[in-house]
């Protein structure tokens, strides 16, 4: 028999103990009369432009669907705090800047689609500057958790002349209940800037299922806006500190009681002026009193106040979010080898999760628009798109390289084009080697490997080399020299 799609779940497994559709619909529709789904008034009213395929679940409330396709979704209040965070606070922006340098700095090449299409999309990147404007885009997707960039149009609307990236704060994106994009608003005139969706490409960071943080991502800085209002808190109490060691609180016992021997009490008038002279005095100044004046510093209440425990806890949290190694700010104590490998392996995994991101966006929205212009009577497919392939983020230094390249092709787990160019080196060696050493015939040679090695899945023993077979003498070592004859 063939079972139908709403009847599958009787052909299969049911660990979760779910009903069959048929009994579901109809519980549904005797027990549950009231609801959005299968109720034409209720959904014309949530959305008049709907597409199909667009699901039955919200991702934002529908009472403001309205509201949302013509200004835009409401973004979190915070987005002028987070552009404050980044300019005025140096470990932050390090941390940023860190982030982004590593991601795009080092650029990425074009790999597959058509000869045509890959020439073209080079010279016409190369020729714009893309990695500064991604850059660009990426610091914003990173501080305000998405970013926008127009591609600016020539008269016909038909190619692409310039990349124009816009400010997150006054960008907002119009959308309705269901996540079907309808365009862009930009908010800083009135009437605002309208966009149509392909009149703008974006690029989002930490997107989740959240009603403001599905439509606009989420900053990197969101979760340390509590903790660093506690850093300045803690930065201005000690300033205060400061100023209390440098110009002491002082206690002026001014005239006496009047009695016999005893200066005579002051007046009214006669305090006042002293409190203002001792309010205005600055630091570092003398002051001159009169006789029957008694002046002695208090004693601070907070010279035994120890608050390094404090502000190291609150740093503590605010870096775990920035959640950038130590090493990239200057900071190289605390962690060993293992523990700093492990903190840049997470680190870098992060990042590539970042690049990928990019490239969906690149290669979805961008290309296709750029080649469109270019070549109208083309049939662009997702197969003839040339594909971003992105530099290594970080490597390690040559001599560490160079030894675990070494360690891998002795021990068969990589061949010798592939250790070559590991290392940056062409496949075959141009020029005269150095003389290899003598080897003293009345010593055995030991049999190695052919050069055309054969790789043996584990658990096989290794098959035997056979009589007459060329074999190579390669000497351990960690040296160039070694590598070179190792790999010729």
């Amino acid at each position: 028999m063939v079972l139908l799609r709403k009847d599958l779940s009787l052909a299969m497994p049911n660990p979760l103990r779910n009903v069959p559709n048929a009994v579901a619909v109809s519980q549904r529709e005797t027990e549950v009369p009231v609801a959005w789904r299968g109720d034409w008034n209720l959904m014309q009213y949530v959305n008049n432009y709907n597409l199909a395929a667009s699901g039955i679940g919200f991702v934002s409330s529908p009472y403001t669907s309205l509201w949302d396709r013509i200004w835009g979704v409401t973004p979190v209040e915070d987005l002028p705090k987070f552009k404050a965070l980044y300019s005025f606070v140096p470990r932050i922006q390090a941390s940023v800047d860190v982030k982004v340098n590593l991601e795009i700095s080092n650029g990425f090449t074009l790999e597959g689609g058509t000869n045509t299409f890959r020439d073209f999309l080079e010279d016409w990147i190369e020729s714009h500057d893309i990695l500064d404007i991604m850059r660009s885009e990426e610091k914003d997707a990173q501080v305000f958790g998405t970013s926008y960039t127009e591609p600016v149009m020539d008269e016909d609307s038909s190619k692409v002349l310039w990349l124009k990236t816009l400010d997150p704060e006054y960008m907002r994106i119009r959308q309705d209940c269901y996540k079907n994009i309808f365009g862009y608003a930009q908010l800083n005139s009135y009437p605002p800037v309208v966009f149509d969706p392909e009149e703008v490409y974006r690029t989002l960071n930490n997107v989740s299922s959240w009603f403001f943080e599905n439509a606009y991502g989420t900053s990197s800085l969101r979760s340390i806006l509590h903790v660093q209002a506690l850093i300045d808190d803690f930065q201005v109490d000690m300033a205060k500190i400061m100023k209390v060691y440098t110009k002491p609180m002082l206690i002026a016992k001014c005239g006496g009681n009047g009695a016999p021997g005893m200066p005579e009490p002051w007046s009214d008038p006669q305090l006042d002026v002293m409190s203002n002279t001792l309010a205005v005095r600055d630091q570092g100044t003398d002051l001159t009193v009169r006789g029957d004046v008694e002046v002695t510093p208090m004693s601070s209440l907070t010279k035994d106040l120890k608050a390094e425990w404090w502000i190291e806890y609150l740093e503590r949290q605010r870096d775990s979010q920035l959640g950038v190694p130590k090493i990239f700010l200057g900071e190289t104590e605390g962690s060993n080898r293992v523990t700093a490998d492990v903190v840049m392996q997470e680190f870098i995994t992060r990042l590539r999760m970042r690049q990928k991101h990019r490239s969906g966006v690149y290669e979805l929205q961008l290309f296709p628009l750029i080649l469109r212009g270019d070549f109208p009577e083309a049939l662009i497919i997702p197969d003839k798109i040339p594909k971003i392939k992105w530099k290594p983020i970080w490597e390690p230094p040559t001599d560490v390289k160079m030894s675990r390249v070494i360690d891998l092709y002795n021990n068969m787990l990589m061949g010798d084009k592939e250790a070559r160019g590991e290392l940056g080196l062409p496949e075959k060696i141009d020029g005269v080697l150095k003389a290899q050493p003598t080897v003293n015939a009345a010593q055995p040679v030991p049999e190695t490997l052919p050069e055309t090695r054969q790789f043996q899945t584990p658990g096989q023993p290794r098959k035997a080399l056979g009589k007459g077979v060329p074999a190579q003498l390669v000497r351990d070592g960690a040296g160039a020299s070694y590598l070179v004859r190792a790999l010729s």
